[in-house]
């Protein structure tokens, strides 16, 4: 009798092992942070990404976060920032690229390179207002010198940037601590 009761004692906690090493040794997708291209990808699904829907000004609204590029959460209003961009040939640089004119305490004009949905945007000129960390111009920067993606999803621009991931510098921002999206929204006024 004690016999049996040690058998069973056995195969339990031998079943219990394979399970907990079968459980372990899954790959739970859902857990795995996807790369900025597969972000990029699925928000390209999630909206246009026609050149000529961005022409026009915006105004930043929100900056969020996306795991998948589906859905988004985690919403931090923002304001006072403004983003122009031209209609294609009204003000280019000496390369011939249109400039966006970005506006909060400073202007930004950045050069902008688009193929799909993808994006680079690079600083070609800025007026000098000192702003003192932390402020949500920097977080502003931060999200354009360092986009790769875009979406246009009805009249919201969604431009998407790496999660900052030196907690080191986190100190110095706002709002775009865990976050990866920057939200703007058409200024439908003429």
């Amino acid at each position: 009798m004690k016999n049996l009761s040690v058998m069973k004692s056995i195969i339990f906690i031998l079943s219990m092992m394979m399970t907990l090493l079968f459980w372990s040794c899954q790959n739970n997708n859902e857990d795995d942070p996807l790369s900025d291209e597969q972000i990029s990808f699925n928000l390209s699904e999630n909206g246009k990404n026609d050149p000529e829907l961005l022409i026009g000004e915006w105004e930043a609204i929100a900056f969020a976060y996306t795991a998948d590029g589906k859905k988004i959460t985690d919403r931090t209003a923002i304001s006072n920032a403004r983003l122009i961009i031209p209609s294609k040939y009204k003000f280019s640089d000496y390369n011939g690229t249109d400039l966006w004119e970005l506006n909060v305490l400073n202007t930004y004009w950045f050069t902008c390179l688009i193929s799909d949905n993808l994006i680079n945007l690079k600083v070609f000129l800025v007026t000098y207002v000192l702003v003192a960390f932390p402020h949500v111009e920097h977080d502003l920067g931060y999200a354009f010198a360092n986009a790769c993606s875009f979406v246009i999803n009805g009249n919201e621009l969604i431009l998407h940037f790496p999660k900052i991931e030196d907690k080191n510098i986190l100190f110095s921002y706002t709002v775009i601590k865990n976050k990866n999206l920057l939200i703007f929204k058409k200024n439908d006024k003429p």
